[in-house]
């Protein structure tokens, strides 16, 4: 590799596709992004005024809330997608594989893969190991 790679930075883990991580990253980045996602769930169920559990929200309100959640579903597959990708560069395979997430009937069973396989030890064309061998 003739540049070198970034620092290891939440933005670089969240928003880029060059390098590799290990699979105690991956993980604690997806957990990271669910536990951001109940939050603005539980955020936008405060914003409605409903009765007996369901959430009613007046015209703007509404608006708002669907513009936040496609907003932030968006910065979440890319986040997804570029952890993934990061993930199979330490398998050593190509990270265009991450558009895998994408597709319901195999999202998961990607998601596991990626999850628990261990990367490769040593340095292969995307790079060093990660900087904590997990």
């Amino acid at each position: 590799m003739s540049e070198p790679l970034p620092a290891p930075t939440v933005k670089w883990l969240l928003f880029s596709f060059r390098g590799r991580i290990g699979r105690k990253s991956f993980a604690l980045g997806a957990l990271m992004m669910v536990l951001i996602q109940f939050a603005i769930v539980a955020w936008l169920a405060g914003l409605g005024e409903g009765t007996g559990g369901d959430i009613q929200l007046s015209g703007g309100e509404a608006i708002m809330a669907f513009f936040v959640m496609i907003g932030f579903w968006i910065a979440m597959a890319w986040a997804l997608l570029a952890m993934a990708a990061k993930r199979l560069h330490d398998l050593d395979l190509p990270g265009i594989l991450a558009v895998l997430l994408i597709i319901p009937a195999i999202s998961l069973l990607t998601f596991l893969a990626l999850a628990f396989m261990p990367g490769s030890r040593n340095t292969n064309r995307h790079g060093p190991p990660p900087f904590a061998r997990d």
